[in-house]
């Protein structure tokens, strides 16, 4: 069964992200199974926690990507590419450029160190390395209503400051076309399926032994291990050709179309099979429920289907 704890105050939730974190292989050298299991792992342990060492660890194999030298053992990290209403864009050259706009939807606002953002440049999104200390960063009071990933603290942040060469991690289009972004959006996969697991380790030992809750439970099993498989076989894929970024892309789409499928019917199975009692009176089930069901969001559903569509012509 997955150890299973709760939402943890932020400088223990920072403290768990970079221990959970720590020896994660980069995707694409031969240790990407083990990677997926270990996000799984992470995000069934605590989804919040799968969150932040899923971003984390995607910031490392960025980095690595760019040929950057690791950061140091504390620094935790956060990718923000969201776009809002004033997007970020970066003017200038010369050693010297200007990093300007607002970022929604940034998880870790208020907990990681540094930040790897997208910001427009030459007509196309370039990569910002920022400190989160620097006073040009401001985060806007947070606004978040869900009771789903709360601990993650996503905010609102607005950047006004100027950042050297070296803070350009990539030039304009570089963090879209590379192969490893649709590697790290596997892994994104890797940590919907991991709530999932969580949700049912949780629920295992109190699970109905009525034929119909018995019928949900194996088809519950069965899910799982068809999500184990599917994503075993991609990281298997990315090991072989890490560098095909057509492949790549096609196979992100369909891992994290069956994998959101997949968890679907999950919390689906769940919640017809113990009814209503562990939402309403488990405090913790309840999170868990709405942080998985909000997190697989991050899959594009149709849109992402018809760009598989036009892959699979």
């Amino acid at each position: 069964m997955t150890k299973v704890a709760g939402t943890a105050d932020a400088g223990s939730l920072v403290a768990r992200t970079l221990e959970r974190s720590a020896g994660i292989a980069l995707p694409g050298g031969g240790g990407t199974p083990r990677r997926f299991r270990q996000l799984w792992d992470a995000a069934a342990e605590d989804p919040s926690l799968g969150r932040l060492v899923e971003a984390h660890t995607d910031a490392l194999a960025i980095l690595a990507e760019a040929g950057r030298p690791a950061p140091a053992d504390r620094t935790l990290f956060g990718v923000w590419a969201a776009r809002g209403r004033e997007p970020a864009v970066l003017t200038g050259g010369e050693g010297i450029w200007h990093l300007r706009g607002v970022i929604p939807w940034c998880s870790g606002a208020g907990l990681v160190s540094h930040a790897l953002v997208t910001a427009d440049v030459d007509g196309g999104p370039a990569l910002v390395l920022v400190a989160m200390d620097h006073p040009g960063v401001r985060l806007f009071a947070p606004d978040w209503a869900s009771p789903a990933f709360v601990a993650t603290d996503t905010r609102t942040v607005e950047f006004d400051l100027d950042v050297g060469d070296d803070a350009l991690v990539g030039a304009a289009g570089w963090y879209l076309d590379r192969p490893g972004f649709w590697h790290g959006a596997v892994g994104v996969a890797a940590c919907w399926a991991g709530c999932a697991a969580g949700l049912v380790d949780r629920l295992h030992a109190g699970w109905r032994t009525d034929p119909h809750a018995t019928a949900h439970l194996g088809a519950v099993d069965a899910s799982l291990w068809q999500l184990d498989v599917v994503l075993a076989g991609a990281a298997e894929e990315i090991d072989a050709a890490p560098h095909d970024a057509v492949a790549a892309h096609r196979r992100a789409l369909r891992a994290r179309h069956i994998v959101d499928v997949g968890v679907a019917e999950i919390t689906t199975r769940v919640e017809r099979a113990l009814g209503p009692a562990p939402l309403a009176q488990t405090p913790e089930i309840h999170r868990i429920v709405a942080e998985t069901d909000l997190y697989r969001r991050q899959c594009h559903a149709e849109r992402d289907l018809e760009q598989l569509g036009l892959l699979a012509r």
